[in-house]
């Protein structure tokens, strides 16, 4: 599997701390998916446990650091320089409206969602004015089980022959988390 640019070789290179440094990037700053570092990982052979524990921790501060961008620095920051790291205000607007209606647990559903960049909710968390603590621990919780399923996915692609069957048992544990995640948050919301 082909990561790109050098992410291949930082990832390779550095092992654990490759990941750490790579999903930190992703989380705060950097225009890349948390699906290719991780799969990507999981396909050059480093263990589940280490792009698990290395990759959350690596998520979880850089997306401190989209909380505090968001908290402090805001709106103006993204009309600035959100492009160059495709952030476009109507992201964050409506994830400002979910995080609005579900309160901190959209974090939780945040990190769950799959193709969503872990920086939207982070920064929409810092601008709602997301508790601190219950965002580092949901941020946390929504981010191992993601890690763990594609880094499980990435080690499949290179001992399995039939990807597509993988690929389909992939989808469908994604679609039963966030059908689970949503479940949660009405029955939270009707508290």
């Amino acid at each position: 599997m082909q990561l790109p640019g050098n992410t291949e070789d930082l990832i390779y290179g550095l092992k654990d701390f490759g990941v750490f440094i790579a999903m930190f990037l992703e989380s705060s700053i950097m225009p890349l998916p948390s699906e290719v570092i991780v799969i990507g990982a999981g396909a050059i052979g480093i263990s589940i446990i280490s792009i698990t524990v290395f990759g959350a921790l690596g998520s979880t501060l850089g997306a401190i650091v989209g909380y505090a961008l968001g908290r402090y620095a805001a709106m103006p920051f993204i009309l600035k320089f959100g492009k160059f790291i495709l952030l476009k205000p109507h992201h964050i607007y409506k994830a400002e409206q979910f995080a609005k209606k579900h309160g901190p647990i959209s974090v939780l559903i945040g990190r769950v969602i799959p193709v969503v960049p872990f920086k939207i909710f982070s920064i929409t968390a810092g601008i709602t004015r997301i508790p601190f603590w219950p965002f580092v621990i949901f941020t946390l919780i929504g981010v191992i089980p993601r890690i763990l399923l594609l880094a499980i996915f990435g080690m499949s692609i290179v001992k399995y022959t039939k990807p597509v069957c993988l690929i389909l048992i992939f989808m469908v544990l994604i679609f039963f988390a966030v059908r689970i995640t949503m479940k949660i948050s009405s029955k939270n919301n009707k508290a």
